[in-house]
């Protein structure tokens, strides 16, 4: 059976390259900037994307990686637009280059029959393949994720001198963060997180938009991201005190 990664998430789709909209909004009152943050219960709004405050608590963490989980969170393949399947079938032979010989038959990499889910950006989506796997600690993953952990896609962009995230599925790409219902947060309300581990013990405490940064700047854009670094700085102070400034 498969889950979508994120489980419950859902299936939007964003990028680098626009310009970012920002709005800071606080319960009792509207402000353009963030001079006024420390008081009050804070929204944040970033090109059409609310985040999540929890974001910006500083937390002693560190991101995971393949050689520790070995790809936990590929257990049960993903859902991506039928877009972004015909954009990975075009470079079907860049990604064979780096996939074990008794998957190179792309008919197999994808479920036959896309699904139709209403959920904006509404659209046909469709499942990667899951298959038995051995080496990973589910005994299955998905058809693209390596044996080492790391996944196929990923591999041969970067390989291909391409965005490292050019072919590989927007949810893949921005996990364990994820977008629900319009906001950016951190997917940590399900089996599949606790699996994963996806945050290790780390001596320095920092907001998870840090931890994540690429991951943030991928949904947010670079000047999305400097807008919560300027909010964290304003809140927290430059040296990410564990307590909120004025609250």
């Amino acid at each position: 059976m498969r889950r979508p990664i994120p489980p419950c998430g859902p299936k939007a789709a964003s990028g680098p390259g626009q310009e970012a909209q920002i709005q800071v909004i606080f319960r009792t009152q509207a402000f353009s900037g963030a001079s006024q943050i420390g008081r009050g219960s804070m929204e944040i709004e970033i090109r059409g994307i609310r985040v999540d405050p929890r974001l910006l608590e500083p937390r002693p963490v560190q991101r995971c990686g393949p050689a520790f989980c070995r790809g936990r969170c590929c257990a049960y393949g993903v859902w991506v637009r039928v877009e972004q399947r015909d954009e990975i079938l075009r470079h079907a032979e860049l990604i064979k280059k780096v996939l074990p010989p008794d998957r190179h038959d792309e008919t197999r990499w994808f479920d036959a029959e896309p699904e139709w889910d209403d959920t904006p950006p509404a659209g046909y989506w469709v499942g990667t393949t899951v298959i038995e796997n051995p080496s990973h600690p589910a005994g299955q993953s998905c058809i693209f994720l390596l044996d080492d952990g790391r996944c196929s896609l990923q591999v041969a962009a970067m390989e291909a001198g391409l965005h490292p995230w050019a072919l590989k599925p927007f949810h893949c790409a921005l996990y364990p963060l994820t977008l629900w219902e319009g906001q950016l947060i951190l997917d940590d309300e399900n089996e599949l997180y606790a699996e994963a581990s996806c945050q290790q013990p780390a001596e320095e405490a920092r907001p998870l938009f840090m931890v994540f940064d690429q991951e943030v700047k991928w949904v947010l854009g670079e000047e999305g991201f400097q807008t919560l670094l300027d909010l964290y700085r304003a809140r927290y102070g430059t040296e990410g005190s564990s307590e909120p400034r004025g609250l």
